[in-house]
């Protein structure tokens, strides 16, 4: 009887898609999330649903027991604290005999990086490395998903990020190189830089998209100086802040630009460019052709 391989942060985008490639015939799954009654199991899935946090050590030991393969997803947290939260469960796959963690790390990780949460990454794949565990550590890129969501109702979208570009990547790519490491997982520790098929500016970004909801699209490059005003409403977190500035800072250092060939080597499928993308998944546009 094959092992379960657990999927944390299974009620979110990557987890559910993670889950739902995994979903074949006599291949137990074991879904983890702080809110199960948010999980969803695909159809047709051996799956079993559980609670399970990473601030609370004790909850993890009985979700990680038996497993073969782990996807640990980043936690929510303050850097620093939240590299402190993936220990606690690269410490329970550790003691649970895990034979392999794929972790969901970030481009550019690393302890100088201009991105707040890329050098949280790199604390964090510190962390995985001391346990012991075999492990993936899959550095993906800014999703591509994401992009749409960066522009105001104007369409324009703001921030320091220069003449700086990323080598965006789709969700569903990250997803299908996720899953292939957790159905084959490698005998030796790797770190891998998942991205998309090119690296674009967000000029760039912005003209492509233009083109396809019909209407201009632009970015205007501003100072870290103008972007912090405007972006520190009250009651937002600095740290949140600083997270936001440092996303673009890190694009105009060249920190995510870098361009891989990991999907297409793993999976055997190109990853998606930006056109392509999005021809799949227009209602991802909808907000931009208001």
């Amino acid at each position: 009887m094959r092992q379960p391989i657990l999927i944390t942060g299974a009620a979110g985008h990557v987890g559910q898609l993670v889950a739902a490639l995994l979903a074949t015939p006599g291949q137990p799954l074991r879904l983890l999330g702080r809110q199960p009654a948010t999980i969803v199991p695909p159809p047709g899935a051996q799956a079993t649903v559980v609670a399970g946090d990473y601030a609370d050590p004790t909850s993890l030991a009985a979700a990680f027991a038996g497993v073969g393969t782990a996807f640990i997803v980043s936690g929510y947290a303050e850097p620093g604290e939240r590299a402190k939260l993936h220990r606690n469960a690269f410490e329970a796959a550790a003691r649970a005999g895990v034979g392999h963690v794929v972790y969901l790390s970030a481009q550019g990780a690393a302890p100088d990086s201009k991105f707040p949460m890329a050098r949280d990454h790199y604390q964090s794949e510190q962390y995985l490395a001391a346990t012991g565990v075999p492990y993936t550590a899959l550095r993906d890129s800014l999703y591509l998903d994401l992009l749409p969501e960066l522009f105001t109702k104007e369409g324009v979208v703001r921030g320091p990020a220069g003449d700086g570009a990323a080598a965006f990547v789709a969700r569903p790519d990250v997803a299908r190189v996720v899953a292939t490491l957790l159905a084959h997982p490698p005998r030796r520790s790797q770190v891998l830089e998942v991205t998309g098929p090119e690296a674009l500016t967000l000029a760039d970004a912005a003209r492509r998209l233009s083109a396809r909801v019909g209407r201009p699209l632009r970015y205007a490059a501003e100072t870290p100086a103008a972007g912090r005003a405007w972006r520190s409403q009250p009651g937002t977190p600095a740290w949140e802040v600083d997270t936001w500035l440092g996303s673009y800072e890190a694009i105009a250092a060249g920190e995510m630009r870098a361009v891989h060939p990991t999907v297409q080597q793993l999976t055997g499928q190109p990853p998606h460019n930006l056109e392509a993308y999005f021809a799949q998944h227009p209602e991802l546009l909808a907000p931009l052709r208001n």
